[in-house]
């Protein structure tokens, strides 16, 4: 399964604004990041994405975004062919430049002295939850709510009712119905009370991402 912007900006902590300019084909600049399922007839992402978006929205909370262009290209360059969601990229505090961690651990300038030895940074978890610049909190991509969680050997990584492949967007769409959870436990014994709740939770989070992106001057 695939993830439509309101959910991939509610998991990666983007807004569903930044989703659609980053892939626009911008003239003499052209695309940032563009969905890996495709844009036609709308834009999905994957799992993978939802990861590099994640750390998108971490850079820049010290990088403008013409730096963000030039970290991306410079991956793009070195590892052609390769998602980028593989590489490891960390902000220098203060925003002088980027940190790559290579797969053997080494520390790389990718934008100051690109490809020269770097200063080791703290690398944050771009799994667990955080904070972004504007103070927007972006859920733990493993569990974003209470039993729900999200794995990408299940559905490609779309978030589901801890220990199944019931997508929550189905037992929140029962529970908007108005069926009580007692009643969808019945319908699906492996679901409790509390994981009817978190699926809610995950869904009213979207709404509300969605519902600050139609209102976005």
């Amino acid at each position: 399964m695939s993830y439509p912007p309101p959910l991939a900006a509610t998991l990666s902590g983007a807004s569903v604004r930044q989703l659609t300019y980053w892939r626009r084909n911008t003239p003499g600049k052209g695309v940032l990041f563009a969905p890996e399922h495709g844009t036609r007839p709308r834009a999905l992402y994957s799992y993978r994405d939802i990861v590099v978006l994640r750390t998108f929205v971490q850079l820049r909370g010290d990088l403008s975004l013409q730096k963000v262009r030039k970290v991306v290209a410079l991956l793009e360059s070195m590892h052609p062919g390769t998602h980028l969601s593989a590489h490891k990229v960390k902000a220098e505090p203060g925003g002088a430049t980027a940190v790559w961690v290579t797969p053997d651990g080494d520390y790389v300038d990718v934008l100051k002295s690109p490809g020269q030895r770097a200063l080791k940074v703290v690398m944050d978890d771009v799994f667990g939850a955080f904070t972004t610049s504007d103070g927007r909190h972006v859920p733990n991509l493993g569990e974003p709510t209470t039993g729900v969680t999200i794995d990408p050997e299940v559905r490609g990584g779309y978030p589901v009712i801890e220990g199944t492949r019931i997508p929550f967007h189905v037992v929140a769409g029962l529970r908007a119905d108005g069926m009580p959870p007692e009643e969808i436990a019945e319908l699906y014994p492996s679901v409790s009370p509390a994981e009817v709740e978190g699926a809610v939770e995950l869904a009213q989070l979207v709404a509300e991402t969605t519902k600050r992106g139609s209102t976005a001057a």
